[in-house]
């Protein structure tokens, strides 16, 4: 296998991790034994700018999650309750109210459908 796709996926990791782009090149460059510029370059290519690639695929995962959910109303409606049911147990009532709205729009969904089991969450 080429040298350079396992050290993009490596690389991709670890960004994903978290670790900063200007440490781990070299030392993923060095491991797989792929000139420093040349990583560089296809992964400029591959993944983007390195420095924002974390977010960039959050983004992309938060934009898949939602069109799952657009797509199918029943999964949209559970992962709404779901939300709703991990709300923040001591916010005020207006607060709370607040925040369903917020979620029904994340969502993509509307409120007044899921008003009973919203009742019943809210007497846990």
């Amino acid at each position: 296998m080429d040298p350079f796709v396992t050290a993009l996926e490596e690389l991709s990791d670890a960004l994903l991790a978290g670790e900063d782009p200007e440490e781990v090149l070299p030392e993923i460059a060095e491991e797989h034994g792929v000139p420093l510029p040349a990583l560089r370059n296809r992964a400029l290519r591959a993944l983007g700018p390195l420095e924002t690639y974390r977010q960039r695929q959050a983004e992309l995962k938060k934009e898949r999650e939602q069109t799952a959910r657009r797509r199918d109303p029943v999964f949209a409606g559970a992962s709404f309750l779901a939300a709703v049911a991990s709300l923040n147990p001591r916010l005020s009532a207006d607060e709370r109210q607040a925040e369903i709205a917020r979620l029904a729009a994340e969502y993509d969904v509307d409120p007044a459908a899921h008003k009973e089991a919203i009742e019943r969450l809210r007497k846990r």
